[in-house]
């Protein structure tokens, strides 16, 4: 007589024990959703950086921020030419202590041309860096995970050797 099923393993009709749905989400979850989002997080900045026109954005104010460590964070506001030529302003919508720029001083920017919101500035680390990170934690959970379904399918081997 079989034993009746388990959280983690149950039997089939051979009599062969098999992982169970809820330990193949305990398990493979992680990689899912570390994996999903970073490529989501990916393909919304390519959309974003492929829509966008590039422009050449003079410094015009910085706000500070300072943290609980006592680090000072800038955040510039840059004035740049509009689609339809005018003068518009946009923040970068990021602080970071080496966004201590000096006003006045330009730079190289994108801009989305069908809303006036935040500027980005071009290239992998401001559009892609977030993305890639999340990939790579995903990457690893990959790894732990496969690590963990070896040791499972090994205790479900294990368990048909033992002698009921």
């Amino acid at each position: 007589m079989s034993k009746p099923d388990g959280f983690f393993f149950r039997k089939t009709v051979g009599n062969i024990t098999v992982p169970t749905f809820n330990l193949k989400m305990l398990v493979w979850m992680m990689p899912v959703i570390f994996i999903g989002t970073g490529v989501a997080w990916f393909f919304s900045g390519y959309l974003w950086v492929s829509n966008a026109a590039e422009a050449i954005g003079t410094v015009t104010k910085i706000s500070t921020f300072v943290t609980e460590s006592g680090q000072t964070l800038y955040n510039p506001e840059f004035s740049y030419a509009w689609t339809d030529g005018s003068q518009t302003v946009g923040a970068l919508g990021l602080a970071s202590p080496d966004f201590n720029l000096e006003i006045g001083s330009q730079h190289n920017i994108l801009f989305d041309p069908t809303v006036k919101a935040t500027v980005r500035f071009p290239g992998i680390v401001f559009n892609y860096f977030g993305a890639i990170v999340i990939l790579v934690i995903g990457a690893m959970f990959t790894l732990i995970s496969l690590a963990l379904w070896l040791w499972v399918k090994t205790i479900a081997r294990k368990r048909d050797l033992k002698k009921d």
